[in-house]
């Protein structure tokens, strides 16, 4: 590993009770810090001058980074800048998922929340390791660069976006729902506005005539028959004008 950087991933000897709480966190000369990444904690210390990666997640997101010189500022630099890029990888997927899921629900193809469900929770993720990870870079404003503080700010600000975005696909679900629950009542309402004014002559033919016709060969079934179908015809015509069936 370039600059001598080690992984020793055995935590035992961390500060974890404070780390958890702090995120970083300074004894005598050393310092350890907690970075979350995918919502696990991974950890990196300095000590003596060194820094030891003690999670294999950070190590890997850092191991074929160029350093421009070995020094420890430039070091912690480098893991934040690493960290503030792979997390931007993951936003970037995330947004992609977020375009598709909100057209396919517009679209009416998404019939249950189990997709939103699963991307809002990758959501919350990552905006809980943007959120950490802005925090951690505050507290070590002194060792990194103007440019990678401004990278976090902005990569912490993107992720609050997400977030506030995805709460707008429920809505977005619930009112798709509900426009397909209007067109079926509206569908239901049509053939009810149809039948009712026939039902209603209907019986006014079964009261006015004490037989009814009996088979087609009679004129009278002509009679009763032709008012009812021209009816049914004319209301059918004028839902469809105005777009109800």
């Amino acid at each position: 590993m370039k600059c001598g950087i080690q992984l020793d991933e055995d935590v035992s000897k961390l500060p974890l009770e404070d780390l958890n709480v702090y995120r970083v966190v300074f004894t005598d000369d050393n310092l350890h810090v907690r970075i979350d990444i995918d919502g696990k904690s991974t950890y990196f210390s300095v000590t003596n001058g060194k820094v030891i990666i003690h999670s294999k997640e950070l190590f890997n997101i850092i191991k074929d980074s160029d350093f421009s010189n070995c020094d420890v500022n430039t070091i912690i630099d480098v893991i934040l800048d690493e960290v503030v890029y792979y997390l931007g990888t993951k936003r970037t997927e995330l947004f992609r998922k977020f375009d598709d899921l909100f057209e396919r629900i517009t679209e009416g193809e998404v019939k249950d929340v189990g997709e939103m469900k699963d991307l809002r929770r990758e959501i919350q993720t990552l905006y809980s390791d943007s959120s950490s990870l802005f925090y951690v870079a505050k507290k070590l404003s002194k060792f990194i660069s103007k440019d990678t503080l401004d990278n976090i700010s902005f990569a912490y600000e993107r992720s609050e976006i997400l977030i506030t975005r995805s709460a707008d696909l429920y809505n977005i679900y619930l009112t798709e729902v509900q426009n397909e629950l209007n067109i079926i009542i509206k569908k239901l309402t049509s053939i009810s506005f149809i039948f009712l004014p026939i039902t209603a002559i209907a019986s006014l033919y079964a009261v006015s005539y004490s037989s009814l016709p009996s088979s087609l060969d009679s004129i009278n079934t002509v009679y009763f028959l032709t008012p009812l179908v021209v009816l049914g015809i004319i209301l059918t015509l004028y839902l469809k004008k105005i777009n109800w069936l």
